[in-house]
């Protein structure tokens, strides 16, 4: 069993440009008036409710297992939307009409359909709930509001909120258990994104008190919002006990008490988007290693085209969301400028944060687990849960789609959107639904567990808005020069370093610890974690190595760190109907976002786009792929203005669609980024968009059946066999397989099952070609690259080979350049016009590469036969469970496994007809 994970989309952003009203709303906006300005529909699988009690778990076992279903064991709400969300991949895209749309999401209006619940949780808030536990958050005041959207979130997502916290502050093996995973997790976080306690604490003040008025009232709500929390807890297991009717069931089965929540909570949660998402870069080191090996190989002048090539910074052929041009960071590579710092290939290293400080005796240990009231394993109690593991959200990418039709291509004369972000499948989800209403704030939609003080995608009182990832490139690699206070000669374990190039000065040194000790989750041994954590002016140094034999520090220098927290003010914005008026001051609001997204708005009348994040404008001397030195000269200069962010209104093709790719032409893609060449997943969407524009006026259920065929691609299939076919020629040994992946590319080249008799159509073509593509560590793209950068090259490229649905969480085929490097060489080869065409070939010539991939493809179906014990290709079968989407369970419940589907994990439908007064 998967357990928790977190995947993080998109929280808290710095202020925009523009300021709110001089006077504060003192009521909300009408809900019926909201209501009728259009239609929103939405769906969040699996439930609403994220929360599991003893008598609960009791109703989930009688179902003979842990995995709830709805209909059968599964709590009211904890599973409802999965078979919604479930049901519209057994459509067609002609299958989809209005009906499928209005069965499948459910409507998202600020009036309930039906009342199930009302509580008053403290006079001045009321919190309804609907038929799918959706909280409706009422509050007289804004303070009222946010402590309302506190108390139902910890009700929805109690646990879940809890572990987040703990993750954000390094200390998920204390707090979950010491797994491998869990403690290489919590280094992780002390590498991106420590903090101190009191730093934590102390940042949303900082913020507050740069922003005026508004920071205050938000450092107000927040304090509100915190004071919710704690009440929930307290309301749900009593004196802070993990007992009580409503507890959940996860303290009891790990022996952990529910604490107070403080503001170092919230910067801790936060820390999790600015550490890990939202986020673009930082990759500079391995980058230059790779160079290094090319140039050890190749000699300088070849490596510097080859990496370049590779590296697609640049590419023209990229597809991109806005149509205009804007121009970032896509200077040539350049290496050999004074302010590039390239470590040594075979240079010392010394430890750097998140590293072992030392080792404990069982007595700290046992005076550390006593100070923080844990309390062991249970000797009485057995429970049904797996290991919680939190380690895979260090693997998750940046995800998400968007596509908007605007009012001249649509049937109704008014824009159309279907949009969401991609953020995994976990149970509970990590986005909980709410609605808040109250003064200065009135909007419906999702905010990740711990943080929705704030709905953070969604819709307002007449627009709605939605995000992807851009992973625009805002962290660079720095070199400290280290030093010794005593001038002696430095080495990889000096503790000082040239501040600024300057002054040897000491680094800041602190120590991480945590108390690990046993508990049915994970029995491991009783132990305390000590990590080094070394900062410098730049940043976390996370190694130290040496550049042309000088000791240094590789520091990470990310432009959000430290003001994580401060990014509420951008997503409250959003949140307010005197803010958000239209597309223009939307923008406006985005533009304050610190974080690297790309926003989506629609009205009754525009779409419109706009890039954020707090980007860096670098100094001359660097080079964006490569680590530079420390010090003035080599330092930003600033930031990227917020016109030369890429943005559109309403552009002339009809449409914006965006699956994380380039954001505009001329935008360097960020230096961890070289998959933005010419294959990338988007062009699913914007192929679909553009060919149902031709033929006529789209509609909303179509646009919702062109989102969903685009999810069942196998983008990797339809993009590349065209030429790899072509390329293979008439070949007699591998006819009968090149038959088979003919028909499937004819077929649309989907992995999809309609009729749910078992199987995907097409499934021994599919069997091939994922063989082909790869099987342990042979691959299609290691074969065809072999042949110009070597076998060993070819497996280094610092970058994925394959983003497969087997990983279980839905998104696929992103991040992979491969996809890219083998469409353009073989166009190359067959003597197409290509936009930046590589420096080198990969596969060699026509005659070479054919007779390689002959033997490739030949050697894959041979052995597919072998593993299956079948003498044809035909006879091959795939089995699509691999593909299953499989929700990571963050407690001791889950939820089935279902078809795969590249969809957001949640979705909008968009349909406003009117307008207030503009």
């Amino acid at each position: 069993m998967r357990r928790l994970a977190v995947t993080v989309f998109s929280v808290l952003a710095i202020g925009a440009a523009a300021t709110i009203p001089a006077a504060a709303a003192t009521t909300a906006p009408s809900p019926a008036t909201a209501d009728s300005y259009g239609t929103v529909r939405n769906i969040v699988p699996a439930g609403q409710r994220g929360s599991i009690n003893a008598l609960q778990l009791a109703q989930v076992l009688l179902g003979g297992s842990l995995t709830a279903v709805d209909g059968k064991n599964a709590p009211k709400n904890y599973a409802d939307q999965l078979e919604m969300y479930d049901d519209l991949a057994k459509h067609t895209p002609t299958q989809i009409t209005d009906a499928v749309v209005d069965k499948d999401y459910k409507k998202a209006g600020f009036v309930p359909e039906k009342v199930i619940s009302t509580e008053t949780p403290k006079p001045g808030v009321t919190i309804v709930r609907d038929a799918y536990g959706v909280p409706y958050i009422t509050g007289k005041t804004y303070t009222d509001t946010m402590f309302g959207a506190g108390f139902a979130g910890t009700q929805d997502r109690m646990f879940l909120m809890d572990a987040l916290r703990h993750l954000g502050a390094g200390r998920g093996a204390e707090f979950v258990g010491g797994t491998p995973g869990n403690i290489a997790m919590d280094r992780a976080q002390v590498r991106s994104a420590y903090y101190t306690p009191k730093e934590a604490q102390d940042q949303l003040q900082i913020i507050a008190d740069e922003n005026g008025a508004e920071g205050q009232r938000l450092l107000e709500g927040a304090d509100a919002y915190l004071a919710g929390i704690n009440a929930a807890q307290n309301q749900m297991c009593p004196l802070g006990l993990p007992t009580g009717l409503n507890c959940p069931a996860e303290y009891l089965a790990l022996q952990k008490k529910p604490t107070p929540w403080t503001r170092a909570d919230l910067t801790y949660v936060a820390s999790l988007v600015g550490g890990i998402f939202g986020k673009g870069g930082g990759q500079e080191y391995a980058n230059s290693i790779y160079y290094g090996e090319l140039v050890k190989k190749f000699g300088t002048a070849k490596a510097d085209k080859m990496f370049a090539s590779l590296r697609e910074k640049n590419d023209k052929e990229a597809p991109t969301t806005s149509t205009l041009s804007f121009s970032y960071d896509n200077k040539a590579f350049n290496p050999h400028q004074a302010g590039v710092a390239i470590p040594d290939l075979t240079g010392a290293h010394g430890t750097g944060s998140g590293d072992d400080a030392g080792s404990t005796n069982p007595i700290e240990t046992l005076l550390d687990a006593l100070k923080l009231g844990l309390t062991g394993v249970p000797n009485q109690m057995e429970t049904p849960s797996g290991t919680i593991d939190l380690s895979s959200l260090f693997a998750a990418n940046g995800m998400s789609n968007a596509l908007l039709v605007g009012a001249t291509k649509t049937k109704t004369g008014h824009p159309l959107a279907v949009f969401g972000p991609q953020t995994g499948y976990y149970n509970p989800q990590l986005l909980s639904e709410q609605v808040l209403m109250g003064p200065g704030v009135f909007a419906r939609g999702v905010s990740f567990a711990g943080t929705n003080l704030v709905v953070e995608l969604g819709h307002g009182l007449d627009y709605a808005w939605s995000a992807t990832s851009s992973g625009s490139d805002n962290i660079d690699t720095v070199m400290e020069k280290l030093c010794n206070a005593d001038g002696s000669a430095p080495t990889v374990n000096s503790t000082s370093y040239r501040k600024d190039g300057g002054a040897c000065v000491p680094m800041q040194y602190n120590e991480h610890k945590e108390t690990v000790i046993p508990n049915i989750s994970a029995p491991t041994p009783p132990t305390t974690l000590k990590m080094q954590v070394w900062r410098t002016n730049h940043g976390i140094v996370q190694t130290r190595t040496t550049v042309k034999g000088v000791p240094v520090a590789v520091v990470i220098e990310r432009s959000t760190y430290g003001r994580e927290a401060a990014s509420i003010l951008g997503f409250s914005r959003f949140n307010n109907p005197d803010y958000v008026k239209d597309a223009t001051t939307f923008k406006q609001a985005a533009n304050g976002i610190d974080y690297t997204f790309n926003w989506f708005y629609a009205d009754n009348r525009d779409i419109a786009y706009f890039s954020s994040g707090r980007l860096p404008i670098r100094a001359a001397g660097t080079d964006t792929d490569m680590p530079r030195w420390a010090g003035k000269a080599y330092d930003p200069t600033g930031w990227l203005s917020a016109a030369k962010h890429p943005q559109q209104i309403n552009p002339s093709t009809g449409y914006l669609a965006s699956w994380n790719n380039k954001p505009a032409r001329d935008f360097a893609a960020a230096d961890d980024k070289w998959s933005d060449g010419s294959v990338h997943r988007s062009e699913a969407l914007s192929r679909r968009a553009s060919a149902a524009i031709a033929a006529g006026k789209v509609g909303r259920a179509q646009l919702a059946g062109i989102v969903e065929d685009a999810a069942t691609e196998d983008v990797r299939a339809k993009s590349l066999l065209p030429g790899l076919l072509k390329v293979l020629g008439d070949d007699p040994k591998t006819a009968e397989a090149r038959k088979l992946l003919s028909a499937w590319l004819a077929a649309g080249a989907h992995r999809v099952d309609y009729d749910r008799d078992g199987t995907y159509a097409h499934q021994a073509a599919i069997r091939i070609f994922d063989t082909w593509w790869e099987d342990g560590d042979k691959s299609l793209a290691y074969d065809f690259a072999t042949p110009g950068l070597g076998s060993v090259l070819a497996r280094a490229i610092p970058q994925p080979l394959d983003d497969h649905p087997r990983t279980g969480q839905g998104s696929s085929w992103l991040g992979s350049p491969w996809y890219g490097y083998i469409d353009k060489e073989l166009r190359q080869l067959t003597g197409s016009t290509v936009q930046s065409p590589y420096a080198y070939r990969l596969c060699g010539t026509l005659t070479t590469c054919r007779t390689t991939l002959r033997t490739s493809l030949l050697d894959a179906v041979q052995r597919a036969e072998t593993a299956q014990g079948v003498s044809s290709p035909s006879q091959l079968t795939y089995d699509k469970s691999l593909d299953y989407i499989r929700p990571t369970t963050g407690g001791v419940v889950e939820v089935r496994p279902i078809d795969w589907q590249n969809r957001p994990t949640f979705q909008q439908v968009v349909d406003y007809r009117t307008h207030r007064a503009r």
